[in-house]
């Protein structure tokens, strides 16, 4: 039984390490750094798979972004961004709607910055953006969530011999996910 379990275990390890990558986009905390001060910095980047792209849209409303809801004690001005991102931070988190209704559904706490961050620039498809940062004065660490609107090319696709086409065409995704911060999953300074 134990041999059994043991080797149930190894081949689970196993499959987790070669397992690829997640069909959709990732936002992840790289490091955290305490500073002197007692704040601490926390690194974000944000993996994209290879059918997602960031596009700029037409307005701040069509554009496609990236919110980290509940960073429960933001320092004022210290959020960074990468070029071609824009930051905000609304009290209620930016969400993907569809027609005016949110897509997914992330827990929102009343009265807690959320932070944004808006592409400003085309990002291509399966990249990864670092330079993301956002400090805080609460030095615990908890499990958070973000959202994010991302552009898929949705291919082409051939008819059969009587029946029309469809070209390819962009739409918009919404998606939601856990971000882990635990010590043992980022590289704290």
């Amino acid at each position: 039984m134990l041999k059994t379990f043991g080797a149930a275990l190894l081949l689970a390890s196993g499959l987790a390490i070669t397992a690829g990558p997640a069909l959709a986009l990732q936002t992840v905390v790289t490091q955290v750094n305490k500073n002197t001060d007692g704040s601490v910095t926390y690194h974000f980047a944000v993996k994209l798979d290879q059918g997602e792209t960031l596009v700029p849209g037409e307005s701040k409303a069509t554009a496609d972004f990236v919110t980290v809801y509940n960073f429960y004690g933001l320092v004022e001005g210290s959020a960074k961004s990468p070029a071609g991102w824009e930051f905000s931070s609304e009290e209620f988190g930016r969400t993907p709607t569809l027609d005016g209704y949110p897509m997914v559904l992330p827990v929102d706490v009343p009265n807690t910055p959320n932070l944004t961050w808006m592409v400003t620039k085309p990002v291509a498809a399966g990249a990864q953006i670092d330079g993301f940062t956002a400090t805080t004065r609460v030095s615990a660490m908890v499990q958070g969530q973000y959202t994010g609107q991302v552009t898929r090319e949705v291919p082409a696709i051939q008819g059969a011999a009587g029946t029309p086409s469809v070209a390819a065409k962009a739409s918009k995704q919404a998606l939601i996910g856990a971000l882990p911060t635990p010590s043992f999953l980022a590289d704290v300074k």
